[in-house]
């Protein structure tokens, strides 16, 4: 299944950087920006979307293997 991932990254006029990771969930987000976030400098604030609350589907598929294994 092809998943529709991206990340957005926006320059203000000011120089104010913000980076926003669309189809992610969970942590994996935070994994797919990462290296922007070290290139970039220090972190002024991080808000979290409610995708990142909601459980990988590869994690919920491995959770659910392993349940059935045992």
């Amino acid at each position: 299944m092809k998943t529709n991932q991206r990340i957005e990254v926006w320059v203000s006029p000011e120089g104010a950087i913000t980076v926003a990771a669309h189809g992610y969930t969970g942590n994996s987000c935070e994994e797919a920006t990462r290296f922007l976030e070290e290139q970039l400098g220090t972190l002024g604030r991080r808000q979290r979307t409610r995708d990142y609350y909601r459980k990988n589907r590869n994690q919920n598929t491995q959770t659910n293997q392993q349940e059935q294994q045992t």
